[in-house]
């Protein structure tokens, strides 16, 4: 299965132009709304296995609080929480118009998990699975920048997206956006079967249109950031060293010391900025 193209149709020219550097709405001609339905989570719910974190209810501007819409359950003698009621959730949805928010589907859902990942490997990243459905006429999460590519396949309704333009250095924290994000660069508004592809870091919201609520699946394409390429670059200069662990005197730790030395200088001669990003990727999609 190529899942690829059927998130962003002609994979060449998505590369060539929008991959890393613009937002576009792309309309793959097997596009993967299939894969999970609102049906199918509505009936998970009512199997009383959602539980937090893997479930949370949001507002534009707050998350709703777990003992709101959970409740607590005997389980072999003792008390298990954080487990969704489906009368709350459904109650949250109707009366304050909440959205539900379905975080790492791909942990626990069979096609998503066969979705993600096959994009990870023809992508070469880690990929996740966020799914949203968000009532009429609300806004599901506040103005934000997200420290991923993503792909936003619309399954059922529409959603209104606003997308600014990206962070002006690399300092930038993955949060809400309180500051200016500039003029708008693309809105539109994302029917069933498109797909909406932003980079990472640009600043976006979003609004379900029309009379039907929105849902829509968010495929995170996680990238490596400084952190990622410290470890990985630690990991490496620890890998082979052979010295004792516990020096028995000045003279041997000074000796440890040397081969320490000489051993990571050896290992950063081996090492280019392009091996280190390619490591440091491959440990974030093996985790």
């Amino acid at each position: 299965m190529d899942w690829l193209a059927r998130c962003v149709g002609d994979k060449q020219e998505f590369f060539a132009s929008s991959w890393r550097r613009a937002p576009v709405v792309l309309r793959p001609g097997s596009p993967p709304v299939d894969v999970v339905g609102t049906a199918e989570l509505d009936a998970l719910l009512d199997a009383g296995l959602l539980k937090v974190p893997y479930i949370g209810l949001v507002h534009a501007d707050s998350h709703v609080p777990v003992e709101r819409f959970c409740t607590p359950r005997v389980v072999l003698g003792e008390l298990v929480e954080d487990y969704a009621d489906a009368e709350l959730v459904r109650r949250l949805v109707e009366e304050e118009r909440a959205t539900v928010l379905l975080r790492y589907v791909d942990q626990w859902h069979r096609g998503v998990r066969e979705l993600t990942a096959g994009l990870g490997e023809q992508l070469g990243r880690r990929v996740e699975a966020f799914f949203f459905r968000t009532p009429a006429g609300t806004q599901g999460r506040p103005l934000h920048r997200d420290d991923a590519d993503v792909l936003a396949v619309q399954i059922s309704g529409e959603k209104r997206w606003y997308i600014h333009a990206g962070p002006r250095d690399g300092n930038w924290e993955p949060a809400r956006e309180d500051g200016d994000p500039g003029e708008v660069l693309l809105e539109t508004v994302l029917r069933p079967g498109e797909v909406l592809y932003l980079p990472r870091g640009f600043a976006h919201r979003a609004e379900a249109v029309g009379d039907a609520p929105s849902a829509h699946l968010s495929l995170t394409v996680r990238e490596a950031g400084t952190a990622n390429l410290y470890a990985v670059l630690q990991a490496v200069l620890a890998d082979g060293a052979q010295i004792p662990g516990r020096p028995l005197d000045d003279r041997a730790l000074t000796e440890a010391a040397a081969t320490l030395i000489e051993h990571q200088r050896s290992a950063v001669d081996a090492l280019t900025p392009q091996t280190l990003v390619a490591l440091a990727r491959d440990a974030m999609h093996a985790a």
